[in-house]
């Protein structure tokens, strides 16, 4: 129930507080500041939805909160409360997003979800966060995001990481 235009953009709190209330099961991405903070946000990018230039891993989570979030009043929101505005009453599907060392952003991340009382699944293009999942937490339910990976810039083929991490 996100409306980019409006108050409630996607991945904001106030989406996902909208979503829970008609009963939705919700899907957002997680990843880290620079101070190592696990944060609801989906593109690695502050351009498209911030207007600013840098990553979120490049800012504290104090900084990003200076970043209105498109044209509305919400800030990029901390995994902590998105799990708490949700507290268990529908189902999530959080992507894991990799853009830095996968071991610490899946147990950054995992400190919070662990906790977390209601369904929920873990999914990711990059399989080393699957594996994480696999190797670290092998009762939570894991889904591997596919593309393209033979793109130029890309570090090795999709193949080739599937065979190695899994």
């Amino acid at each position: 129930l996100h409306d980019n235009s409006g108050d409630a953009p996607e991945n904001s709190l106030l989406s996902i507080k909208k979503a829970v209330a008609a009963g939705y099961g919700i899907e957002f991405d997680v990843q880290l500041t620079r101070d190592r903070i696990p944060v609801v946000f989906h593109d690695e990018s502050l351009k498209r939805v911030c207007g600013v230039e840098g990553n979120v891993r490049d800012y504290t989570y104090e900084e990003l909160q200076q970043f209105p979030l498109l044209s509305s009043q919400e800030r990029i929101p901390l995994l902590a409360d998105v799990l708490a505005a949700v507290d268990g009453r529908v189902p999530l599907i959080i992507e894991i997003k990799i853009h830095e060392d996968p071991g610490e952003v899946c147990a950054k991340a995992d400190e919070l979800i662990a906790a977390y009382k209601g369904p929920y699944c873990i999914e990711s293009f990059d399989p080393r966060a699957v594996a994480w999942y696999r190797k670290n937490r092998p009762q939570v339910i894991r889904g591997q995001l596919s593309c393209n990976f033979n793109t130029p810039g890309k570090r090795e083929p999709f193949t080739r990481m599937l065979v190695h991490y899994l």
